[in-house]
């Protein structure tokens, strides 16, 4: 396993929330940094790696100056409303053919998982339909370090939330703190908004909190408000408990 976690929120809005770019020098160099801190991550990992979080801004990254300049482009791209062709948001019909239907008692996630499942009830999240689980992060004889959750959420779409202990993973991650744009809790986190040429939205909020880390994705039909998922996203945050 990689006990490494370069969890850029200005990347994460490149590979989930924009058009995958022209080839280019700039895309070519950021995928070679990228391939090169997973190579160095794996010679030197830990056998008993302890998990770490930090926040480190652009200019203090240890990357090549084009890798740096295509970062900080990306990052104000993704600050808006990001267009992208119809098809690249799936419709709910195919996320509900995919997603899984499994459902497991709380004592049985506790059994699962390093610490209990994050409590949603107090969320908007509580009284929504819940499609489904399955687990997330690293996974060993049956256990796992993160959980995903998915719910239909009435007026917003298809909601996942993923939470996953770093600590108990042993994942050392890095997020660019320009890419923060806003806050949950207290905590800096990412939100990214997407409108497909047919209309569909996805918006993402990602944080970390003590020892875990957090993500809520929202998939809307054609004609959902994107900026009021973003909003519905930030609320539900809010109100979860760990």
């Amino acid at each position: 396993m990689i006990n490494f976690l370069l969890l850029c929120a200005a990347l994460v809005a490149i590979a989930v929330n924009a058009p995958a770019p022209a080839p280019d020098e700039e895309a070519d160099a950021v995928g070679q940094w990228l391939q090169q801190r997973a190579t160095q991550a794996v010679a030197q990992a830990n056998p008993s790696p302890v998990g770490s979080y930090r926040i480190v801004r652009l200019a203090d990254m240890d990357a090549p100056e084009e890798v740096k300049q295509r970062l900080r482009a990306d990052i104000e791209r993704s600050n808006g409303v990001v267009q992208v062709a119809a098809g690249n948001i799936p419709t709910q019909a195919e996320m509900l053919a995919a997603l899984p239907r499994t459902q497991r008692s709380a004592s049985e996630l506790r059994q699962r998982l390093p610490q209990p499942p994050s409590w949603l009830e107090s969320s908007l999240l509580g009284a929504a339909e819940m499609i489904g689980m399955e687990s997330s992060g690293a996974l060993e004889g049956g256990k796992s370090s993160g959980l995903s959750r998915f719910y239909r959420l009435e007026g917003a779409g298809i909601v996942e939330f993923s939470e996953n202990n770093f600590v108990a993973a042993g994942m050392q991650i890095e997020v660019i703190a320009e890419a923060q744009n806003t806050v949950v809790n207290g905590k800096p986190a990412h939100l990214g908004k997407v409108v497909d040429g047919a209309g569909r939205t996805r918006v993402e909020l990602a944080w970390t909190g003590d020892s875990k880390t957090y993500s809520l994705t929202v998939t809307g039909e054609p004609g959902s408000d994107v900026e009021r998922n973003a909003r519905v996203l930030h609320d539900i945050a809010e109100a979860i408990v760990d």
